[in-house]
Parts: C-alpha cells; structure tokens; sequence
C-alpha cells in the first residue's frame, strides 16, 4: 500500500442532510488520490452519545492507518465530541461548524421549535462543544456570505455565513481558521474551501 493509499478521509455531514451532500467534495478527494468514506447518521431521531459512539466506530474499523476527518456544520461539534474514543491519527476540517454555539438553534429553543426542529441535536447546537485535550492539528473553513435560512431567525453582530456567523466558528484551540466568500451550504461545493481543505491534508 502507497503512502497516500495509506490515508484515508472520512466525511461527516451536517444536520437534517445526508451523505450524498458530499459527493461533489467527495470526487475532488478522490481526483487527489485520498480514499474517502462518508459517514451518515440520523441527525436529530437518535441521541448525539449514539453517533458519537457509532462514528468512532466507524473510523476505527476502517483498514487505513491515517485517518483525516473532513465534517461540515453539526458533523464538526459530533466528531470532535467523538475524538477521545478515535484510535486513529489524523487530521480535523472543520467547515462551517457552530463550535461555539449556534445562535439560530438557541433561537429556535427559545420559540419552542427546537423539540420538533431539531430534537437529539438541540442541546449540542445550542451549546457547542468545550475546549478538549489537542490530539489532532485542526483547521476551520468558514463562510461569510449572508444568505441562508438562519438570518431569518437570528441576527448577528459579525460576519455569518446565513446560518453560522464567524464568532461562531472560531476557538483558541484551531490551528488554522480561514474564510472564503460563501454560505453555509456553499462552503461544500466552494472550489477555495476545496483548495484549502487539499492543502491542509496533503501538508
């Protein structure tokens, strides 16, 4: 097995989409000589320590040794949730993930839409994660292009990308955090996001 072979990247969706999200993300890799997985989950009928337990599975049952996580909007909070119980190296791209909270989920909980909404991801939308012991180099994507259904519900004071704003997506313990001119949804069909994502992998 080649060196690249010998790596592998893992793609985690965000909420209420499915695997197929990544697909143009997914032959872009692939061109790259990465083989890449796509990990789907039920994002908001089944608790987040169920997820988390099945995609640390999931990763840790694949034959490479080097396994990259590239995870888009809530599938960033689910895998570095998921971190600790991962036996495998690698590296983290974030893309667009709330880890600081998601404002537009805490809205929600606030009109009371978030038990029909969002269900099993309320709570870690809403909270976001908590700083945790580095054992990955990390890197986040954002966006900053307002369009989105998100602006409709909350409003920020800074740079968002229609769902998730900057503030947001940045923390103390990223190594990398950059931002390209596109929504939420756009950052997964973004040709600088890509760029940047390759770059960080192949580093």
């Amino acid at each position: 097995m080649n060196k690249t072979a010998s790596k592998a990247v893992v793609l985690v969706h965000g909420l209420w989409m499915k695997p197929w999200t990544w697909m143009g993300y997914r032959r872009f890799l692939e061109d790259h000589g990465f083989k890449v997985y796509l990990f789907g989950y039920k994002t908001t009928g089944q608790t987040f320590d169920f997820n988390i337990n099945r995609l640390a599975a999931f990763i840790n049952s694949r034959p490479e040794d080097t396994i990259h996580l590239v995870v888009h909007s809530m599938g960033g909070i689910l895998a570095t949730k998921a971190l600790p119980k991962i036996n495998k190296p690698g590296k983290l791209l974030l893309i667009g993930s709330p880890i600081n909270g998601s404002k537009v989920a805490q809205k929600l909980a606030e009109l009371g839409w978030d038990k029909a909404l969002l269900r099993h991801a309320a709570k870690p939308l809403s909270t976001g994660i908590k700083p945790t012991l580095k054992t990955r180099q990390t890197m986040m994507i954002a966006g900053d292009s307002p369009y989105g259904l998100g602006r409709f519900f909350a409003r920020w004071d800074s740079r968002h990308d229609g769902t998730v704003a900057l503030s947001e997506t940045k923390a103390d313990w990223l190594d990398h955090h950059q931002v390209v001119h596109t929504s939420h949804m756009g950052l997964l069909n973004n040709r600088e996001a890509k760029n940047m994502t390759l770059k960080f992998l192949q580093q």
